[in-house]
């Protein structure tokens, strides 16, 4: 944000904009709503590296409280502005900005930083200008990965670097916009990128050994990032948890994965609501996935976006597919109909980043990846089918890579087989969600998982949609069929919510 308001500012300058903040922060839900303002502030003051309190009177107050406090920090505003855009959007954040650069003109426009000198500054700006051929959403992918911020959409280079100059310094010692060109030079053109890369190098020789250290430490990390991985889509990830007080009440959280090929997903907030609540949640989450994906341009053979769960397994056989989006207009639509939905096991995501699960289930997952269709292992839910040596059979056999349950993901019927299958490493399950499913059902999957495991999640896509157009609710496997797709791959840290 070109705007600065540091200490140098005029009292007057400082109270009119104070005034102007606190209208505007004073109708919005996260500072009504005092368990999101306490979460507004923290990460305010987060970006700021300090801590900042305010009385929790009344919002008005606390507002005037908590800005008179802000902006005596010079990156105060550009702090307050990136949190507003984390928690309310671009559009919201947009606002704030007109509203205070009416109160203070940016003048020639240039970005004021004590990282750069306004040369500096100027020489960057025409650099930056020639910069045509970056992939943008390979660059917010790489920014995320550096950074560790929610940088926006829809900027030119020149306003992606202003507006960078408003965040904290990285943890190196290099400014974060310093790294925006960094990355940049590194996916641009050679002659343009080496021109980027002189301007770096003058930067940290000005600042000192340290500062040149920390650059060619962070230049050969650049260097060596992933390439594009053609299984990772636009994604929103849900993670859903039953409050642990025998209440009907659940928390839900989301992550946005913006880029296709990089897996870099950017949590979201918590959110309390119940099962009867949860599709309202998804669709504002997908809201912000869509804000996400709005800037970035889709190309012929990118996957679709998906919309994944990480659920307890108590809520493995919950109808996710089916969730309505759209309510509000009287004609709501599934979610499966326009996003491919999985299905992802909360208990192994969270047991995998500690109690050694994870190998196991990235040997299974790359068996089943490697091979040219998977190997399925049944549940038929028999009386006379035991649990254990159907276990044993499972661990014996590696090449075991996809369950089919004859019936569904329910105690005492399939779920027992489902979470033992989940614990052996398995990745890919499929099942009929009711209890009475025809035997046309088992027929069905069998040749859904019988294709190219990379076909699978397209093919169960394909069969929802068509049984949304049929009448003959009975024999529409896809209004309940239910997919468990869980790549190690793409793992989110999913601390628990209640505790």
């Amino acid at each position: 944000m070109n705007v600065l308001l540091g200490p140098e500012e005029s009292d007057g300058v400082r109270a009119e904009l104070i005034g102007v903040l606190v209208d505007f922060l004073c109708v919005q839900d996260f500072v009504t709503d005092r368990d999101q303002c306490a979460q507004f502030v923290s990460f305010v003051a987060e970006q700021l590296g300090v801590e900042i309190t305010y009385p929790g009177k009344n919002p008005r107050a606390d507002m005037l409280f908590f800005l008179r406090a802000l902006l005596k920090y010079e990156k105060g505003l550009g702090a307050l502005t990136f949190t507003v855009q984390v928690i309310a959007g671009h559009e919201c954040a947009s606002q704030l900005k007109r509203l205070a650069e009416a109160v203070c003109p940016e003048g020639d426009g240039a970005v004021v930083s004590p990282e750069f000198t306004p040369g500096a500054v100027r020489e960057i700006h025409r650099l930056l200008a020639d910069v045509r051929r970056v992939d943008d959403g390979r660059l917010h992918a790489l920014l995320d990965h550096e950074l560790g911020v929610d940088v926006p959409y829809g900027h030119t280079p020149v306003q992606r670097f202003d507006y960078l100059c408003g965040i904290n310094t990285q943890a190196d010692g290099l400014p974060p916009a310093l790294v925006l060109v960094e990355i940049t030079a590194f996916l641009e053109q050679p002659a343009l990128g080496e021109g980027l890369r002189r301007w770096s190098d003058a930067w940290a020789r000005e600042a000192g050994g340290e500062a040149e250290r920390a650059l060619a430490e962070r230049r050969r990390a650049i260097a060596v990032l992933p390439a594009t991985d053609p299984d990772v889509a636009r994604c929103l990830v849900v993670m859903v948890e039953p409050a642990d007080d025998s209440s009907s009440d659940i928390y839900v959280r989301h992550w946005v994965n913006a880029a296709p090929g990089y897996w870099e997903p950017v949590a979201g907030d918590v959110r309390p609501t119940t099962l009867a609540g949860l599709g309202a949640e998804v669709e504002r989450a997908i809201g912000r996935g869509r804000e996400r994906w709005a800037g970035l341009q889709v190309t012929g053979n990118e996957p679709p976006a998906q919309v994944e769960f990480v659920l307890p397994f108590t809520l493995l056989n919950h109808d996710m597919a089916r969730l309505e989006m759209g309510t509000w207009s009287g004609d709501p639509l599934p979610i499966s109909l326009n996003y491919h939905v999985h299905l992802r096991s909360l208990e192994r995501m969270r047991a995998a980043q500690g109690d050694g699960y994870l190998p196991l289930w990235r040997e299974r997952w790359t068996q089943l990846r490697s091979a040219g269709v998977a190997e399925s292992y049944r549940w038929h839910g028999d009386e006379d089918e035991r649990l254990d040596r159907w276990r044993a059979k499972l661990i014996a056999n590696p090449s075991l890579t996809a369950v089919i349950l004859d019936v569904p993901a329910l105690p005492g019927l399939g779920l027992e087989a489902l979470v033992t299958a989940i614990a052996q490493g398995v990745g890919l399950a499929a099942w009929d969600r009711r209890t009475d499913s025809p035997d046309l059902s088992g027929e069905v999957l069998t040749l859904l998982l019988a294709h190219p495991p990379s076909q699978i999640p397209l093919k169960v896509s394909a069969l929802r949609k068509k049984a949304e157009g049929m009448n003959r609710d009975n024999w529409s496997l896809g209004k309940h069929l239910a997919l468990l797709w869980d790549d190690p791959n793409r793992l989110i840290d999913c601390e628990e919510l209640t505790a």
